[in-house]
């Protein structure tokens, strides 16, 4: 990812959603595949699994079981949202004249964006899934979200750069005791480094690199 907390902003461009997984009977036979086809991020706040854990995601109905059946496991249908906007949203009804923006219809970002740890809302559209799942009364998690980013962030930044500086001394010592403690000092710098990007990735829901 170019910049990691653009992860967390809603989508600018329209997700052009990949085959159906299945078929499959029941919904939460699609939960799994939901969560790599939206990159493990609730599509309605952008808040990733990797902070409230697998169970605390669902399989939302867009359009609700309850009043479209036929539709009840229809993969274009489906999104993985957190079930705290997932049990806000219930069985709302979206229609062409009054819609809660999703990602696969709708360009998300020209109906609300994040600022920071605030919502802004563009269209009356963006404002009633705003408003329906309370997303500026959830600003303390957002900005826990941020907060830890940055720190790792800054982490990751420091630890290449003594990483740099230890390879860099490792290719000019002459003493066999000294280059073997640079050996470890790299080392555990190494495994420093891949746990903050471990932690990066679950704060994101994305792979730092990708290909």
């Amino acid at each position: 990812m170019s910049d990691p907390f653009d992860a967390l902003l809603f989508p600018r461009k329209r997700h052009l959603r990949g085959p159906d997984p299945g078929p499959f009977s029941y919904p939460q036979a699609y939960k799994a595949h939901l969560r790599r086809e939206f990159l493990s991020k609730c599509v309605y706040c952008r808040v990733p699994d990797g902070l409230k854990g697998y169970e605390g995601f669902g399989v939302d109905h867009y359009l609700p079981a309850s009043r479209f059946t036929a539709l009840a496991v229809a993969w274009s249908n489906l999104f993985y949202a957190c079930n705290v906007c997932n049990t806000w949203k219930s069985d709302c009804l979206s229609t062409p004249e009054r819609f809660l923006p999703n990602p696969c219809e709708h360009r998300m970002a020209d109906h609300l964006q994040y600022r920071g740890a605030e919502v802004e809302t563009f269209t009356a559209h963006g404002e009633w899934l705003a408003d329906l799942l309370h997303l500026d009364e959830r600003r303390r998690l957002r900005e826990f979200i941020l907060s830890a980013l940055g720190r790792f962030l800054r982490a990751r930044i420091e630890l290449l750069g003594d990483l740099v500086a230890l390879e860099d001394r490792i290719e000019i010592v002459r003493s066999a005791e000294e280059r073997s403690f640079l050996e470890i000092a790299i080392q555990e710098t190494g495994q420093e480094l891949e746990r903050v990007d471990r932690q990066i990735e679950l704060l994101t829901g994305e792979p730092l690199f990708s290909g």
